[in-house]
C-alpha cells in the first residue's frame, strides 16, 4: 500500500458492515484511526505485516484489504484476515483472495522460530519441530467467512469467548481455524 490508498482505506474502514467483522468491531470514527491503520502498512512498519490491497483485475478498482499480521494470534500462529466493501460480498472474491494469498504465503522464505501455540493446532504425528500453520479467527456468527476458510483448507480448531470490542460488558464467541501448507480442499 501507499499513502495514495488513504481514501480507499477510509471508505473501507468507515463501512459498518465490513468493519463489524474486524477485531475493532466497528467503523473508524476519526480520520486519525484510518491514518494509524495505513501507517501500520507503510514503511518502516510494513515489515510487521503482509497485507495486500485487493483490486479488480479489469479496472484496478480497490475493493478490499487482506493479509497477515506477522505477530501471533490467539492461537499462536500468524493470523489471516480480510475485508471487502459490502457491494463486493458474495461474488467469490474472498475465496479467490484466500487461495492466491495462501499460495504466495507458503512460498515466502522461512526461518525456524520458537512459538507458543494452542495445543489444538498441533498434529499428533508432528515430531519435535511442528508443522507450520496460518490461523484465522471469526466471530461465531460469521458463517460466510467460515465457509470461505473451510473451502480454502482451513480446519476449525477451537472456540472461546472474550469481551466484545463494541461493548465490553458483553461477550462474543470466536472460532479459530488453521491451515497448513499443501492442505487445500478443492
Amino acid at each position: 500500500m501507499t499513502e495514495d490508498d488513504l481514501g480507499f482505506l477510509r471508505t473501507l474502514r468507515t463501512c459498518p458492515d465490513s468493519m463489524k467483522w474486524s477485531s475493532q468491531g466497528g467503523p473508524d470514527i476519526e480520520m486519525e484511526q484510518t491514518e494509524k491503520s495505513l501507517s501500520l502498512r507503510l514503511p518502516p512498519k510494513d515489515g510487521e505485516r503482509y497485507d495486500w490491497l485487493i483490486s479488480l483485475i479489469e479496472t484496478g478498482e480497490p475493493i478490499g484489504l487482506g493479509g497477515t499480521c506477522v505477530w501471533s494470534s490467539e492461537l499462536g500462529w500468524p493470523a489471516l484476515g480480510y475485508m471487502f466493501l459490502k457491494e463486493h460480498w458474495g461474488k467469490g472474491y474472498a475465496s479467490e483472495f484466500v487461495k492466491v494469498y495462501l499460495d504466495e504465503w507458503w512460498s515466502l522464505p522461512r526461518n525456524e522460530v520458537e512459538l507458543t501455540v494452542d495445543k489444538n493446532t498441533i498434529l499428533e504425528e508432528d515430531g519435535e519441530v511442528k508443522q507450520e500453520c496460518i490461523s484465522a479467527i471469526t466471530l461465531s456468527e460469521n458463517a460466510p467467512s467460515q465457509n470461505v476458510l473451510k473451502k480454502a483448507g482451513f480446519k476449525f480448531v477451537s472456540s472461546w469467548t472474550e469481551a466484545d470490542t463494541r461493548d465490553e460488558s458483553q461477550e462474543v464467541t470466536l472460532h479459530g481455524f488453521v491451515a497448513r501448507k499443501g492442505k487445500v480442499v478443492v
